[in-house]
């Protein structure tokens, strides 16, 4: 019980900030500023949104909740909803970046359920490169802590460069430190993309707008380019 109920307050914290995310956007506001400026506040702690939530246990713990007792469970049921149709909300976005997907080619960086693991369990980026398929695109993804994963229907690109190569656009799914630290300026000169779409606002705009990309930030409904 204990257990659960862990896994599942972490579900539904994820899930509010998730949905801040998309009411950001409707209303132009930058979600991850406002979510700072809430966190000043000593009785709130608003975790941040991306693209979903995954792994074996808070994906899946709340559930058990929701099928013994789905008289009681309105709140629990609702936030699973939420978290499950995250990755729809990013695929969203890369549209607003590239328009129609049909034939774009797309490098996916990150495929593990959260920040420097190797774990793929349940994770909302794989669903992400499912989805972006479904639309048209041609998929690239890169796993760094697992390139050589076998993933059914996923082409794994052999390595980073590979996968940014040809690329139109570049999607940021999984905060890895070493995504984070990619020098803009050198990406630029690997890749003919110059449109970045950042799932987990790991990037600092200004880097890449001045390396001449087009960045466009889940949670801000605006691109961010160099004037």
């Amino acid at each position: 019980m204990v257990k659960i109920m862990e896994n599942t307050t972490r579900d539904v914290n994820i899930a509010i900030a998730n949905e801040f995310s998309r009411l950001a956007e409707k209303f132009g506001v930058d979600v991850w500023e406002a979510i700072s400026l809430a966190n000043r506040h000593p009785r709130i702690n608003i975790l941040n949104p991306g693209p979903g939530v995954g792994g074996h246990c808070i994906s899946v713990d709340p559930w058990f909740f929701v099928e013994a007792a789905p008289e009681l469970t309105p709140l629990i049921y609702h936030a699973r909803k939420v978290n499950d149709g995250q990755p729809h909300f990013v695929v969203k976005k890369v549209k607003q970046a590239l328009g129609n997907l049909n034939n774009k080619k797309i490098a996916a960086l990150g495929l593990a359920y959260k920040p420097d693991v190797d774990d793929l369990r349940e994770s909302p980026a794989v669903e992400v490169v499912h989805l972006l398929q479904q639309a048209g695109a041609q998929v690239k993804a890169w796993e760094p802590f697992k390139p050589d994963a076998d993933m059914k229907g996923i082409d794994m690109a052999p390595s980073f460069e590979n996968a940014i190569q040809d690329a139109d656009a570049i999607v940021l799914l999984v905060k890895h430190t070493e995504f984070k630290n990619l020098m803009p300026a050198e990406i630029a000169s690997k890749t003919k993309a110059r449109v970045v779409v950042d799932c987990v606002n790991s990037w600092e705009a200004t880097a890449w707008q001045n390396a001449g990309f087009e960045l466009y930030r889940l949670g801000v409904n605006k691109s961010e380019r160099k004037i």
